[in-house]
């Protein structure tokens, strides 16, 4: 599997980051280890899964984090003690459709459900992880359940570059059954 280069890393460092205050506020000072602690582990398994379904399907990616998302889920934070909840979505994985073999470069031909399985992979992982904890009782086990929820209908968004993109290409259905998917844990919790 092709290991994470500099600015990757840097990119999934701060993406963490972010994510974490943002689902911290506002109880930064109590509980900010526990929320980076969470999340670090989600994110980081999240983007193993993309890269291994890539490599599965012959291709590589990269996650990318994304500054004007990150600073308007940042911005729109603030608001999250008035209307209840908020967005944020820090970054997308970006799918190379190639490889590097024994005589240089190899393209490889992306169908929509390659791209839509390789999405899938991470947001599957989210899901997993929710509804394992969603059958232990705890108030750490509903915050993993909140958090990897979240995580996974933040990136079903439909927007160009998010995983929720490559999906609804693939298949509209798909897309609205996986979305039904991460609002339930929310519910039981």
């Amino acid at each position: 599997m092709k290991k994470i280069e500099k600015n990757e890393a840097i990119d999934i460092f701060i993406s963490i980051l972010a994510l974490t205050l943002f689902f911290a506020f506002p109880e930064w000072s109590e509980r900010f280890f526990l929320y980076f602690s969470i999340i670090a582990l989600s994110f980081l398994l999240k983007i193993y899964f993309h890269k291994l379904m890539a490599k599965k399907l012959q291709c590589t990616c990269t996650y990318r984090m994304r500054v004007p998302f990150i600073l308007l889920g940042l911005f729109l934070m603030l608001f999250k003690p008035v209307f209840g909840i908020s967005f944020m979505a820090a970054g997308t994985i970006d799918i190379v459709p190639y490889r590097f073999g024994r005589t240089g470069l190899k393209l490889v031909k992306l169908t929509p459900y390659d791209l839509g399985i390789i999405a899938l992979a991470g947001i599957f992982f989210n899901l997993l992880l929710a509804y394992t904890f969603l059958l232990i009782e705890g108030e750490i086990p509903k915050l993993i359940v909140q958090i990897n929820s979240l995580i996974a209908i933040f990136n079903m968004i439909p927007f160009p570059g998010y995983d929720g993109s490559k999906i609804f290409m693939w298949t509209i259905w798909g897309w609205l059954f996986i979305i039904l998917l991460a609002i339930i844990p929310l519910i039981l919790v």
